[in-house]
């Protein structure tokens, strides 16, 4: 704001003195002092009002903070969560930070910088004052580029001296106390790598230590420095190429192929309660993993979207914050590895606060400020939450908790600030959930999209419910069962008796062959063949089959369709369902005239059309059903789905074998056949699309040039 200020009295005076040259050649020295006063007065209340009504200014940050829409899968834009605050190493030390490595934060908020580049360990204090610099002396204390640093609660200072490949340590003064070279044990694989690039260290003095691109996992010493044994190795990871030439290959030549190693662990952090925080680079699952004493993985090698993670944080809260070196975010995650938003950004070529260009470690204080390490830029970021990202993340560790009532607050501010987010509203529905307001929670949770929490919700008011009326339900569903079989009597009576015109007399004969062909298939095939049906029976069906799709989309329960209906591409829904259908009639005519088929064109069309009566009769009771099930009831809706496709397939199977007079081989041969033509169809259809699309964006191109320059 005060640069605005500035250009604004530039720009006053600028005005000032070329309106003075403009009046002192017009006139006379008397009228130019007159003028000179009226204008200087006029300044001095021009330049009041400004101060005091100044421009309103704001700065954007330098990068986004955002969360992967549930639904769209989708990146969505929210308000910062963290923001830069401070930049430390570079002008406040006497020798500037070179190329740090590794942080850690002990309990009072003092900050333990791996100093690579200048062979030393770096303290400074909670507001980033340096306060000393550890291993910078001569003999056998003195340090080769360490890569990792841990602290004790008494004090010690535990370091990865790489260049040296030993652990050192250091008394609570800074005083040398021990290195621990490479363990020597039988146990040890020969030949074994051992670079220490970071450790930590339990309060038994056990030490873990990741060894550069070491795939055995941890290498674990006891307080003597003898070797225990590796532990949290990750997984091999085996690709479908390893899986063929495992198929194809004999042990002779599988032996000469380079062994497939497990991803190595880049990093190591300890939380509060004993567990092991692993970050792994470059593995498709396990980038984090939580190890207890056992070694098992409370994550269960879950997989994150993040492949190059540099280094795993921890708060008080056990929320978790992931270190991406790829792309500079910053992720954060729930005690239990689930992505909450993401923020932070990356660029190699520029020195702007919050945007980082290599990052290699992020630690956490008890303010909740994050601390980052650039080994490019040679300087540690520090990062602050905000409002925002206090309200929303005090909310989600209640939410986690179970303390739902308390969380409320927490999540009506965040709803106040951005109510775009699925979270608050799985919050709230839970709160809802738990003061019995099942309804309100059921509107929650469907504006969460959550269908679990839908399922629950609706199960009390489905439980409620059947207490209150199902003697009564009972007894009307009997009347109506009374009521149906007499009027279907009466119909029939009717239908009989009445003399009805050729055209509805065979419309009706034809719906009755419709019904009796889906459970009699092969007689009801048989009916149909060397026969015309009519055109408006074919059309009728068809619409039918399309009404209930449409029906089916935004008819089923909301536990089936957990997303935003209005969102969804009817034509797209419509054409998935009848493009297969007509691409089935057109190879199997073409299949089966080439392999001696006697179905003509005809034929095929109106069987085809038949065989889709199963999909018309059993999706309705499936969308009925899926209004009234909860999420554990699910597979009986799923159950009659799956019925009705395999009813389906059987069908236009039987019609293949009756149309076309094929035994059971031929028309299985035949079957294949046509859906391998249906996929050549598709393609051909792809790839013609492709190019006329490009033909008619050259012309059009052309078109465009040959206007312009005319």
């Amino acid at each position: 704001m005060r640069g605005r200020l500035n250009n604004k009295m530039v720009s006053y005076f600028a005005f000032a003195w070329a309106w003075q040259h403009a009046v002192r050649q017009q006139s006379g020295e008397k009228l130019f002092r007159q003028k000179k006063a009226c204008f200087a007065l006029l300044l001095l209340i021009t330049l009041a009002v400004t101060l005091q009504f100044p421009t309103a200014t704001s700065a954007r940050l330098p990068y986004n903070t955002w969360f992967v829409d549930q639904e769209t899968n989708r990146q969505v834009r929210i308000q910062p969560v963290y923001v830069p605050s401070q930049v430390v190493g570079y002008s406040d030390i006497d020798v500037p930070l070179l190329a740090p490595n590794d942080l850690y934060i002990t309990a009072d908020d003092h900050v333990y910088v791996a100093d690579t580049g200048n062979n030393r360990i770096v303290e400074y204090d909670e507001q980033g004052r340096f306060l000393r610099a550890v291993g910078t002396a001569e003999g056998d204390g003195a340090l080769n580029a360490p890569e990792g640093v841990f602290v004790t609660k008494d004090g010690m200072i535990y370091i990865a001296d790489t260049g040296n490949k030993r652990i050192a340590v250091y008394d609570a003064g800074g005083v040398y106390v021990r290195a621990f070279e490479k363990p020597q044990s039988v146990l040890l694989p020969e030949g074994y790598f051992y670079v220490p690039t970071k450790l930590v260290v339990d309060n038994r003095g056990v030490m873990y230590v990741v060894n550069k691109d070491s795939y055995q996992g941890l290498l674990r010493m006891n307080e003597e420095g003898k070797f225990t044994g590796f532990f949290g190795a990750n997984k091999t990871e085996v690709d479908w190429l390893t899986r063929l030439k495992r198929t194809i290959l004999n042990q002779t030549q599988m032996d000469k192929e380079i062994a497939k190693r497990p991803g190595a662990i880049a990093n190591v952090a300890m939380t509060s309660d004993g567990f092991l925080l692993t970050t792994s680079y470059g593995v498709a699952k396990g980038q984090i993993k939580k190890l207890n004493a056992g070694g098992a993985d409370a994550f269960l090698n879950k997989p994150y979207s993040e492949s190059k993670l540099v280094d795993t944080a921890i708060d008080a809260d056990r929320f978790l914050y992931g270190m991406n070196s790829e792309f500079g975010e910053i992720s954060i995650y729930d005690p239990y590895g689930n992505a909450l938003v993401y923020f932070g950004d990356m660029d190699k070529l520029a020195h702007q606060q919050g945007i980082v260009n290599f990052p290699t470690s992020v630690a956490i204080n008890s303010k909740k400020e994050l601390w980052v390490a650039d080994s490019s830029l040679n300087l540690l970021q520090v990062y602050k939450r905000t409002a925002f990202g206090e309200a929303f993340l005090t909310a989600s560790k209640l939410y986690v908790e179970g303390s739902y009532e308390e969380s409320k607050p927490y999540w009506e501010a965040v709803m106040k600030e951005n109510g775009m987010m699925n979270l608050p509203y799985n919050g709230l529905g839970e709160i809802a959930l738990f003061e019995k307001r099942y309804a309100k929670s059921m509107s929650y949770f469907k504006d969460s999209y959550d269908a679990a929490g839908y399922s629950d919700a609706f199960w009390n008011i489905r439980y409620d419910w059947i207490q209150s009326y199902l003697i009564y339900s009972i007894l009307v569903l009997i009347f109506l069962i009374v009521l149906l079989r007499f009027l279907f009597r009466k119909i029939r009576v009717y239908v009989t008796v009445r003399s009805w015109p050729p055209f509805a007399a065979q419309y009706g004969g034809e719906a009755k062959d419709a019904w009796y062909l889906m459970f009699h298939p092969y007689e009801g095939f048989y009916r149909l063949k060397e026969r015309k049906i009519s055109v408006s029976m074919i059309l009728t069906l068809l619409l039918l089959t399309i009404g209930i799709r449409i029906l089916s989309i935004y008819g089923m329960g909301f536990i089936f369709h957990p997303y935003d209906l209005s969102k969804v591409n009817l034509v797209l829904e419509v054409c998935l369902l009848i493009v297969p259908w007509i691409t089935w009639i057109i190879a199997n005519y073409l299949v089966s005239t080439v392999k001696g088929g006697e179905g003509r064109f005809r034929e095929v069309l109106q069987a085809s059309t038949y065989a889709l009566v199963p999909y018309i009769v059993l999706m309705i009771p499936a969308i009925l059903l899926s209004n009234i099930v909860v999420l554990e009831e699910r597979i009986v809706v799923d159950s009659i789905i799956q019925v009705m496709w395999i009813w389906i397939a059987v069908q236009f199977f039987i019609m293949t074998q009756v149309i076309h007079n094929f035994d059971f081989l031929e028309a299985a041969k035949n079957a294949g056949i046509t859906l391998f033509t249906i996929g050549v169809i598709w393609i051909f259809v792809v790839i013609m699309s492709g190019l006329s699309y490009n033909l008619f964006d050259f012309v059009k191109q052309i078109y465009r040039e040959v206007t312009f320059y005319a």
